[in-house]
């Protein structure tokens, strides 16, 4: 062979082997940084084949030789092993493909995600003479899936939960993107406008139905509109209206307190808005039905206070001295006319003071479910002392039903002095009936703290049974001897309460009763030796409510019925003397028998 031949032949050689081992190594630095290796397997002698990026995936020193299916089989996961085998035996005993994903432990114990590539090459004839294929470490790739896996989990965990909560409140709840269209509904907010859930997301409020005057807004009609409000959310400004009228799918008015906020997002840009609606109805409805019984209530007592001034006034224009009988058919009539709105006032007062209750309770719950309401309502509360007037409703009811109460005593009054009893008369023994007031007073005769007791005398004369009406007689005795009581309780009172101990404290208070019959007429006189009064008063005596006792203690009524009894229903008179520092006297006649 030429030497010249020789050499050119070697130097191909060598540098064909160079270049061979170079593009091996690049092979495998390709493989390394791409954590990607090739294998191969002798589909006759099962010899296998690893590239040095192999061994590193599996966790193995690079070796010339493989090692031994079952020793790196030891290192498959359990649960991935048969299908392992499974595709090797099924690309063996025929041409085919396989791209599997298995885990393998490595020998530090960690686990790592692999994909392993498959083919089969087979000779002229077609039968298969090896496996070629690659395997891939994808355990970063695998665990950023598990981790997106458990994202969404999270996220539709949420979602759900999220979505549960709208279900379960009765408030509107909504949002919308910045294009209006909504992203969120709750449950309540679809059935308010007749619809589902699923039909509003994606949808803005034009394609939802709403009329272009609820969406754009009608400054005439005082109408804003849903975009004025959305704007304003989505420029970063809150919105609140906490009065804000609407009316739903069922077709009725109802009073909601809207806030609309911006939503942003992590990189603090407004992506959204968030509503919020609650419904206020039934708690302006109960406020408005408070106003109103508040309103009847003082329209039916300014109504009750006229007809007592009319009926004081023409009181105070009659004459009793010429009038008393005509009086009688006024004062019946006006008594009427009291009646009616008094019962009306009266029957309802109860019925008020039950819805009354209601309404309370209604707001106590109000206040204990929203227990921190919208800034007006707020102010609106302190502007009119809503707890105040939470205390004191109640007890302004009760007051007012005492008052109708005592109304309708006077009534009963003004009715007994106007009309004819409706008892039979009976002869009576009229010192029975005397005594029988005197026990009934006998707690108010008796020594009390602030004054000695009152002496009683007796001059009872030869009476005999007068023919009359016995409970009125016993009216009569009973308004003039309680009368008399009171004057000397009002005069007769201990010397140690004054400085100055004047005549009057040297005596002891008296009521002297005397009776006699004379002209077939019985003679009542009851005396006392109280302060007496002057003639003004004295000519006013018998005038129906008159009165100098304190607001409350007495109607004006007592002298003016008792007059009524004696003179009217028993053809009698009844006079009164009494001058000031001498007491006073009341004389009673009437007829023993009756015509």
């Amino acid at each position: 062979m030429d030497i010249s031949n020789h050499f050119v032949h070697t130097t191909e050689e060598t540098e064909t082997e160079i270049a061979l081992r170079q593009s091996q190594q690049r092979l495998q630095k390709a493989q390394r940084i791409a954590h990607i290796g090739h294998w191969e397997i002798d589909a006759t002698t099962l010899v296998t084949i690893w590239s040095e990026e192999v061994f590193r995936i599996f966790g193995l020193e690079p070796k010339t030789e493989a090692p031994p299916p079952q020793e790196y089989k030891q290192q498959i996961h359990p649960d991935d092993s048969l299908i392992w085998q499974e595709k090797l035996e099924q690309a063996i005993a025929q041409p085919t493909a396989f791209n599997l994903d298995l885990r393998i432990y490595r020998p530090d114990g960690s686990l790592r995600y692999l994909n392993a590539i498959a083919e089969s090459q087979v000779d002229e004839f077609g039968k298969v003479i090896k496996l070629v294929g690659t395997v891939m470490d994808i355990s970063e790739r695998k665990q950023a899936e598990i981790a997106l896996q458990q994202v969404l989990h999270q996220t539709e965990y949420q979602s759900c939960l999220l979505q549960a909560v709208l279900n379960s409140t009765t408030d509107w709840i909504f949002a919308k993107d910045t294009n209006f269209r909504y992203i969120l509904a709750s449950r309540s907010y679809a059935t308010a406008i007749g619809k589902t859930v699923e039909e509003i997301l994606g949808k803005d409020d034009l394609e939802l139905g709403f009329s272009e005057e609820l969406v754009f807004g009608n400054p005439a009609k005082g109408i804003r509109g849903f975009r004025t409000d959305d704007r304003t959310a989505l420029s970063g400004k809150p919105v609140c209206n906490s009065f804000d009228p609407a009316t739903i799918a069922d077709g009725s008015l109802r009073i909601f307190d809207v806030r609309k906020n911006p939503l942003y997002d992590l990189d603090g840009k407004v992506f959204g808005v968030l509503g919020l609606s609650r419904d206020l109805t039934e708690r302006y409805d109960a406020e408005e039905a408070m106003r109103r019984s508040e309103a009847q209530l003082k329209e039916k007592a300014e109504e009750l206070t006229r007809t007592l001034q009319e009926l004081q006034q023409t009181q105070m224009q009659m004459i009793h001295s010429e009038k008393m009988s005509s009086l009688g058919q006024l004062v019946a009539g006006v008594a009427h006319e009291i009646n009616n709105p008094m019962n009306f006032i009266h029957g309802n007062l109860n019925h008020a003071n039950h819805y009354a209750k209601e309404i309370l309770e209604l707001l106590v719950l109000y206040q204990k479910y929203y227990p921190i309401p919208p800034l007006e309502i707020q102010k609106q509360a302190e502007a009119i002392d809503l707890e105040f007037i939470q205390q004191d409703l109640l007890k302004l009811l009760s007051s007012m039903r005492v008052g109708t109460e005592r109304i309708q005593t006077i009534v009963a009054s003004l009715r007994t002095f106007s009309r004819m009893d409706e008892s039979e008369m009976k002869e009576v023994d009229i010192h029975d009936g005397i005594d029988s007031t005197l026990m009934i007073l006998q707690h108010r005769i008796k020594e009390k703290n602030s004054y000695c007791q009152i002496q009683v005398i007796k001059e009872y004369g030869n009476l005999p049974l007068v023919e009359c009406f016995p409970g009125q007689l016993n009216q009569v005795f009973m308004n003039i001897l309680s009368n008399a009581v009171d004057a000397l309780e009002d005069a007769f009172k201990f010397s140690h309460m004054s400085i100055l101990e004047d005549e009057k404290s040297k005596e002891d208070p008296t009521i002297s009763i005397h009776t006699q019959a004379i002209n077939n007429q019985a003679i009542i006189r009851v005396a006392d030796n109280g302060t007496g009064m002057n003639e003004n008063i004295r000519q006013r005596i018998f005038d129906p409510f008159f009165t100098t006792k304190p607001v409350g203690k007495g109607t004006g009524m007592g002298l003016s019925i008792s007059y009524q009894i004696v003179a009217e229903k028993h053809g009698g008179s009844l006079y009164c003397l009494s001058q000031p520092n001498l007491g006073t006297e009341f004389i009673i006649q009437i007829p023993l028998k009756q015509n």
